[in-house]
């Protein structure tokens, strides 16, 4: 087997040459710029205030990796995350939506997150062929790569805080499908991801079977599938439903 190796400051990029179109990415995670937070919560919450910001410090310190063959991806973590006792690590990878399981299926261009939300499993379906507006005029260099900006013209699967548009850069230099979360199906891989002031950038991009195991499929049997849509319009609901059942002692 041949590898070529490619390093581009500030990140490092693996490109490996192997028959089996077989592979994984890994995503940087970094804040652009920090939480607000209210007068009234840093004051009246110090200590929830001072762990709160040990979280946000955390969470540019998570990696997202992803798992791909030539027809789907599977995301996966570097790292096993402890999350009974309310960890400040899991609440940073929680912020930035990295606890969900992720596959993207390339034929059908559809994207699935699931995962446990307020002690309801659900599996959300996300087509992707009509969710983004590419627009070729707006270029940049990111390490090398000659990246064209898309935006995200679907819904926030979770709860928008500032409401900016959700935005993309990919490079048609490596022409993969995919990206980080479930954010999917443009005709470049993407290098970097904006979701208001959370940004995954690709710091690593590996063509081997490292993370190959990763790509069996989850048991979903228990999830109840929604699409992205009726996930939004009843995630509200879903978190009411855990409250009242937590007041009313599981009952």
């Amino acid at each position: 087997m041949k590898y070529l190796f490619f390093l581009f400051l500030p990140f490092q990029f693996l490109i490996a040459q192997n028959s089996k179109n077989t592979g994984h990415i890994i995503y940087q995670v970094s804040l652009t710029e920090p939480f607000f937070y209210s007068d009234e919560f840093r004051r009246d919450y110090e200590e929830g205030y001072q762990r709160t910001l040990v979280r946000d410090s955390l969470m540019n310190a998570v990696e997202l990796g992803v798992a791909f063959t030539k027809k789907s991806s599977q995301s996966f973590l570097l790292k096993e995350y402890d999350t009974i006792t309310n960890n400040l690590d899991y609440g940073a990878l929680y912020r930035v939506n990295g606890h969900t399981n992720y596959t993207y299926n390339v034929a059908t261009k559809t994207a699935t997150a699931s995962m446990d939300y307020w002690d309801k499993l659900v599996s959300i379906s996300v087509d992707l062929n009509s969710k983004w507006k590419i627009d070729f005029s707006k270029t940049k260099k990111i390490d090398g790569y000659t990246c064209y900006y898309a935006t995200y013209t679907g819904k926030n699967l979770w709860y928008p805080v500032t409401g900016e548009p959700i935005y993309a850069w990919f490079t048609t230099d490596l022409p993969l499908p995919f990206g980080p979360l479930h954010y999917h199906g443009l005709p470049g891989l993407i290098i970097e991801l904006n979701i208001e002031n959370i940004r995954y950038t690709a710091k690593k991009i590996a063509f081997n079977d490292t993370y190959s195991s990763k790509l069996k499929p989850k048991k979903l049997s228990k999830h109840e599938v929604l699409t992205d849509e009726e996930f939004i319009n009843t995630r509200e609901d879903i978190k009411r439903r855990y409250k009242r059942i937590i007041i009313q002692g599981g009952n």
